[in-house]
């Protein structure tokens, strides 16, 4: 690769003797009109060269530039895509909460005590279906959304995923915000409101802080409808506008990336060298371009050089001597700036905020920068010429190896160019990155290398765990919740259906938990609910479950039984443990259980049915004077 960048990056050398023969020419030749043959064709031979110059170094100058311009524009895409994928996760987190906890749920508290931590968006509120604010991150009052497009979008197409409204102004916050919402359904599938989140422009276009673009440098964010989202222009934010008579919006809409120099008439007439790239996964598309004249001006002064230099040798032929001597001088100032170029450019390619590869079509490591040096935490020397492949586990690696055979395949467009993967650190801790890769091609279309742009987002992955088990899980006890009661107990029954085995639930509420409650106060109860939760996790198997329901009802899932006494006996069990005296801080406490069961295949057919029939059950041992267990007739 580094032979084929300094191919790009020399210039075509003049034959080493040709100054020699044009000056033996002169001294050898005595008639005077093969003079001045040979000065016309010396003359020809400096404007061809000089024209072939000017002509090479501006189409090398302004290709370096599109693909500068074109991995700002992937980094940029990737960093607006985590945002919003951030956001599609938190308003579907949102809107499972809202489904189970209804209009009791709390938004703002969430935010105080650190549930939802996402600080990019500046207001997070549930809306019901009249367009009614139920819930919100901040205190609104009486609010109405049902004429704002986020809502109606949402209630009239039934879609599933993330929709990006134009910016609006805010009633809420009377700022300037881009709406993102969430479409919410009844059990039934009628409309039941949205989970509507907003971003400010100014903060979409925060990349453009970590990167020079220039005085007259572009930055874009604009919807596949022509409206622009965010957009900032050197100091100078804009958005709201329409975007339909942009060169770059019209080229989109004949495919998916594209660089190309667009001369600025169509926006502010300043003439620009722009990549764009349209996003897979929303209908959105970012823009990133540079000024011209900025970006070329060291390209435009060394033109203007070279046709003054063309005009002095024509003026002084009969001193070409000198004139060749100054071109040579020149010569080498040019190769000196195209060396201090690609300095510059190694500079910015190890500086980048993200980690960058090189790779072979085979995966073998070309190159890196710091930062991905870093993040792996391995020196580049110990990088450079390894497989990309062996810095993953086996499983992970096979499947990198599928994802990059696709890509090399793939002409671009069908294929999302962004994989998450994992990485094997020095230490062998675990490093997941958001990885967009891109296919660098010959000339004929055979693929030369692949740049692997790499982003952490090790600390996203812990926080959708941690979220995924908070949704699932007891916050008090630990315990599975009823959702996950109600999966596993789905799974146990797939497991047992057509074998001669037995599943059961047994349904448990406390007897005399209120009295103590009142009586200890609700720190005391909470820690009575922790140690019940203990020592009915002692009565059972690892393969079976306990859950908290609410409140001091407690369920467990027996996966296999063999008879009915095995229910039994696990039963009588729970009530011993639950019978033993507490220690509230000193104070001795005693409670008693209800406990109620059934048995999968004998009185029910299914985890529904299951489930009521143990809780019915087990109101029937409350009522015979507690401190028992029924079991559910067949």
């Amino acid at each position: 690769m580094d032979a084929l960048e300094n191919k790009a990056m020399t210039p075509p050398r003049q034959p080493s003797d040709a100054p020699e023969r044009v000056a033996r020419g002169p001294r050898t030749a005595t008639p005077l009109n093969l003079l001045v043959v040979l000065a016309s064709v010396f003359i020809l031979v400096v404007w061809l060269i000089t024209l072939q110059r000017i002509a090479f170094e501006r189409e090398q100058a302004l290709a370096a530039e599109m693909k500068a311009n074109a991995s700002l524009a992937i980094a940029f895409e990737q960093q607006v895509s985590r945002a919003l994928k951030a956001a599609e996760q938190v308003a579907a987190f949102v809107r499972e909460q809202y489904r189970l906890q209804g209009r009791a749920i709390d938004l703002r508290r969430w935010v105080e005590e650190g549930v939802i931590r996402e600080e990019m968006f500046t207001i997070i509120s549930v809306v019901d279906e009249h367009g009614d604010i139920v819930s919100s991150s901040r205190s609104t009052g009486p609010v109405n959304y049902a004429d704002r497009e986020f809502f109606t979008a949402q209630r009239d197409a039934r879609i599933d995923h993330l929709f990006i409204s134009q910016p609006v102004f805010g009633r809420v916050s009377k700022r300037w915000l881009i709406p993102m919402s969430l479409r919410i359904e009844h059990a039934d599938g009628r409309f039941a409101g949205v989970v509507v989140m907003a971003i400010s422009p100014q903060d979409v276009t925060q990349f453009f802080q970590q990167v020079d673009l220039g005085a007259q440098g572009l930055l874009e964010l604009s919807g596949l409808d022509g409206v622009v989202r965010a957009r900032k222009i050197g100091a100078r934010s804009e958005f709201g506008l329409s975007g339909e008579s942009l060169a770059w919006f019209q080229r989109q809409k004949q495919r998916r990336t594209d660089d190309f120099y667009d001369s600025g008439q169509g926006l502010d007439g300043v003439a620009r060298i722009v990549s764009y790239r349209s996003m897979a996964d929303y209908p959105l598309m970012v823009t990133v371009a540079t000024a011209y004249d900025e970006e070329m001006a060291t390209t435009l002064q060394r033109r203007t050089t070279y046709l003054l230099a063309a005009v002095g040798v024509s003026l002084v032929v009969m001193l070409f001597v000198g004139v060749l001597a100054l071109m040579l001088v020149r010569q080498r100032a040019a190769t000196d700036a195209l060396q201090g170029s690609e300095a510059l450019f190694r500079a910015t390619f190890h500086q980048a905020a993200m980690g960058i590869a090189h790779i072979s079509p085979e995966g073998r490591i070309l190159r890196v920068n710091e930062t991905f040096s870093r993040m792996l935490g391995r020196p580049p020397e110990r990088l450079q010429g390894g497989n990309i492949f062996d810095l993953s586990d086996p499983e992970v690696a096979s499947a990198a190896r599928t994802f990059l055979r696709e890509q090399l395949a793939s002409d671009g467009g069908a294929l999302s160019p962004e994989i998450e993967k994992t990485y094997r650190r020095e230490d062998g801790s675990l490093l997941w990155v958001c990885e967009a890769v891109s296919v660098v091609r010959k000339r004929q279309g055979h693929p030369a290398f692949l740049v692997l742009v790499a982003q952490d987002v090790t600390e996203r992955k812990r926080l959708e765990a941690r979220l995924s088990h908070e949704a699932q899980h007891d916050a008090l006890t630990g315990l599975a919740n009823r959702v996950r009661f109600r999966q596993r107990l789905d799974q146990a029954l797939d497991a047992v259906r057509g074998q001669e085995q037995l599943c059961a639930v047994l349904y448990i509420d406390l007897d005399g938990f209120k009295a103590i409650n009142d009586r200890h106060g609700h720190t005391a109860g909470d820690c009575l609910l922790q140690m019940a939760a203990r020592r009915l996790e002692g009565c059972v198997r690892s393969s079976d479950m306990v859950a908290r329901f609410g409140g001091d009802e407690f369920g467990i899932l027996l996966a296999s039984l063999h008879s009915r006494q095995d229910c039994a006996a696990v039963a009588l069990k729970v009530l011993d443990v639950l019978a033993q005296p507490f220690d509230l801080d000193g104070h001795p406490a005693r409670i008693s259980a209800s406990v109620g069961a059934a048995l999968y295949p004998l009185q029910a057919d299914n985890g529904a049915d299951l489930l009521k029939q143990a809780d019915q059950a087990m109101y029937v041992a409350k009522h015979a004077g507690k401190n028992r267990f029924h079991c559910a007739p067949e």
